[in-house]
Parts: structure tokens; sequence; C-alpha cells
């Protein structure tokens, strides 16, 4: 490795002297020795791409994780071997910082680490996924352990897909009402212009209101444009810094529908890795990352609690935060095979409160905003029409 300079990191495609297509990932200063090693290897038709450094340490998107993991069960299923199923899903990977991880973790393969180690020396995969692999391959079981954590990060999918769909709406709603404000402002509120101001004082508070907007939007286009840029650079930061998930449980309603969810994939997940005989200890472990904030910390306190030799039952009860519900279906666990089966009815409670807690919010959502647009439209029409039935009565 070059000494003294700062190394980037690299994806790399091209064709070895048979024309066979190979993949890799390494460190180098930049893409011209990087090129200039992968010639000297009799690699040529090189496809280079620089991956950002913050990037490796970022989570993988959840879809695309999923994507990865349902190709891998299927090739490992199908008899291919883990070599070659991980350069077939190399090649079919758009996502180049996920491409880095993959290849990066069959490399490792090739130098002898299995792929639970593999897996988890990459820092933007989540652990859990290694620790079970792990599991499953001290077993003999790693198709069967892929296809139980497909399934598990599928319903995470799922869970987030459906939440996601309920604020299209709103956001539809509320695109429609900017479009159509904005061409109220920028093309009717002009042409009116010379029929409101001989009202003058006696014009109606609303169009008055309209009109002054109108006029700012039209002398001050710069001002505007710089505040919409701003605005938009505004979401993108708070989206970065907070994600998804957390901006999500700042909404009215979405809150609980969050804590919900975060507490069915944490049965799950305790469910999963138990199954899969996943020490407890270990098991708490990762489950309580699935949260962040208080709960987490109850959840630690939980983990410490039963280290300490408390019992699992009074733990989660002194602790976990839990709802009373789910509470039961752990108050009589004598032992993990127990605590597995509790966590396993809370995963059948969590997914019926979740479902009809959706339901009831997606009932409520649909009528609150055909009133809100209703009233929207309403002002526009009063704005428009009372000037109107104004000079109407002069005549």
């Amino acid at each position: 490795m070059i000494q003294g300079f700062k190394m980037a990191f690299f994806l790399w495609h091209g064709l070895d002297l048979q024309g066979s297509r190979i993949s890799g990932a390494f460190q180098f200063p930049n893409r011209i020795e990087a090129r200039r090693k992968l010639l000297s290897r009799g690699i040529f038709h090189i496809h280079l791409h620089k991956i950002p450094h913050y990037q490796l340490k970022s989570p993988v998107p959840l879809k695309e994780l999923v994507t990865i993991l349902l190709q891998l069960e299927r090739l490992q299923k199908s008899g291919f071997p883990l070599n070659q199923s991980l350069q077939l899903i190399i090649s079919e990977t758009k996502n180049h910082r996920l491409a880095y991880a993959v290849c990066k973790i069959r490399q490792d393969l090739e130098k002898g680490l299995s792929l639970s180690q593999a897996w988890l020396a990459q820092p933007g995969l989540p652990e859990m996924v290694g620790l079970l692999i792990g599991v499953f391959e001290s077993s003999g079981r790693i198709t069967e352990g892929l296809r139980h954590l497909l399934k598990f990060f599928e319903g995470e999918l799922q869970l987030r897909n459906e939440q996601i769909k309920l604020i299209y709406y709103p956001i539809v709603i509320g695109m429609l009402f900017l479009l159509l404000g904005s061409g109220l402002l920028i093309f009717v509120i002009p042409m009116y212009k010379s029929l409101y101001h001989r009202l003058g004082p006696e014009l109606f508070w609303l169009t008055r209101l309209l009109v002054k907007l109108s006029d700012s939007v039209l002398n001050k286009p710069l001002l505007w444009s710089t505040s919409l840029l701003l605005t938009g650079a505004a979401i993108v930061l708070l989206f970065r810094n907070f994600g998804w998930e957390k901006i999500r449980s700042w909404i009215p309603g979405f809150g609980g529908l969050d804590s919900l969810s975060r507490m069915l994939l944490y049965s799950r997940s305790m469910e999963l890795q138990l199954k899969s005989g996943v020490l407890l200890n270990d098991a708490l472990f990762q489950a309580e990352k699935l949260f962040s904030g208080s709960q987490q910390n109850k959840l630690k306190r939980v983990r410490k609690e039963i280290a300490s030799g408390v019992s699992i039952s009074e733990a989660f009860n002194n602790c976990s935060g839990f709802p009373d519900s789910a509470l039961k279906h752990l108050s009589l666990v004598q032992s993990v095979e127990d605590l597995r089966i509790g966590f396993e009815r809370n995963v059948k409670f969590f997914e019926e409160s979740l479902a009809h807690n959706m339901s009831k919010l997606n009932a409520m959502l649909e009528p609150l905003l055909m009133i809100f647009l209703a009233i929207l439209v309403l002002a526009f029409l009063l704005a428009l029409y009372m000037p109107l039935f104004q000079l109407g009565e002069w005549v």
C-alpha cells in the first residue's frame, strides 16, 4: 500500500486475460494509481467507482438489504458456491456502496474468514445479520438462516412501506394545493388586479391579502426562489440528520404507530434470534438497537438486570416500557424457550394492534384532509368572487 497519501475507496469492474468479468474493492490514493495497478494485474476495460468515506459507515438502505438477502438465499438454495453467488450479486447491484461491501466480504472469504466474520467487518451492514449467520454457519443451516433473515427484513420493509403510504395522501394534497395556489397568485390574481383596485379599502380582506401576496411573488421572484431553495435544503438536511423514522414519529398520530412498529420488530427479532440459538444476552443486545433514546435505555436496563440475576419476567415488567397486554405473555417466563414463545405471542399481539391503529388513522386522515381541502377551495372562491359581488352592488 502506498504510504503518505490519504487513501480513497474504489469499487472496480473489469475483464481478465481470459475475458471473464471480475470485480474487486481496494484503497488507493487516486484513480490513476488504481487504474495502473489493475492494468499491471492484467485487468482491462476497467470501470472505477469512488466510494465516499462517509457512505461506508452509513446504514445500508433496507430495501437494498432485502434484495441482497433475497439473491443470496436463492443462489445458495440453488447450490451455487458462495464465492460465485457473491460475484453474481456484485454484478447485479446498482448501489456502488453496497457492491463495495459485498466485494469486501467476498475478498475476506478468499482470505479464509467465515461469512459471518466477513459480514461483521463491514460497518454499514446490520450486526444482527452477521451474528445470526454465524449461528447458522456453525450448525450447517446457512440457507435456512438466510430464509429466516429474509422473512424478518421483508416484514420490516412491509411495515415501513405501509406507514409511508399513509403519508402519501397528505403529501399529494399539499403539493396540489401548492401548485394551485401558485397558479392563482401568478396568473389569476394579476388578471383582476385593476378590477380589485376600484373597490379600494372596501375590498374583501381575503382578496386584499392575496393581492399583496401576489405582488410580492411577482415583484420579488429572487427572494421567493431563494426561500424555496433554502426550505428544500433545510428539509433535505433534516432528513439526512434525523432520518425518516425520527421525523415520522414527530407527526401527530404517527408517533404511536412508530412505537408499536418497533415493539413488533423487537419481538420478531427476539423470536428469531432465540429460535436460532443466539445467547440471550447477545439477542437482547442486538434487539435493543431497534430503538433509540429513552426506550433503548429501558431495554438496556432489562438486559443488565437479567445479567445480574433478576428473573426474565421481572426484568421486563420492571423496565421494558412495553404495554401490559404484551407483558402478560412474558409474565410466566421461566426459561429461554418460554421467552421465545412469549415473544412469538407478542408478535401476533403487535401485528393486530398495528393493523387496527393504522386502519383507524387512515379512516381519520381522509375526512380531515377532505375538510381541509374544502376550506381552502372555499377561501379561494370567496377571495375571487366576493369583489365581483361587491361591484354588482354598486351597479
